[in-house]
């Protein structure tokens, strides 16, 4: 028994670090990941700008929205999302998001802070 204790938890210790170094090689394989990404949240759409790219989506092509207490996570699939910070928006910004997604209907799991 306590053999297979410690083979989970090497397991364990194994899927953690496989895990790190996973998206660490996601993250230094894609360059517009790094960039600098500018956010416009308008009626209609999201524009993003980044250095090297700019692009936009309406709001109905939006997989999910997901509200952390330091990200919104705006999901275009299942697995892929734009990570936007919180910290670049003032309180009346966060709520003024927060009425868009909603008033797009977007499936969403939002914050009442």
């Amino acid at each position: 028994m306590e053999s297979a204790s410690i083979w989970l938890l090497v397991f364990f210790v194994f899927i953690i670090i496989r895990t790190y170094f996973s998206v660490k090689n996601i993250f230094n394989s894609n360059k517009k990941i790094q960039e600098i990404i500018s956010y416009t949240f308008t009626d209609d759409k999201i524009r993003t700008e980044g250095e090297t790219f700019d692009g936009d989506f309406t709001w109905n092509s939006v997989y999910k929205v997901k509200e952390n207490k330091e990200w919104f996570l705006i999901y275009q699939s299942a697995r892929t999302m734009n990570m936007v910070p919180k910290k670049f928006f003032t309180k009346d910004q966060i709520s003024g998001l927060r009425d868009l997604i909603r008033k797009n209907k977007v499936k969403a799991k939002l914050r009442n802070d």
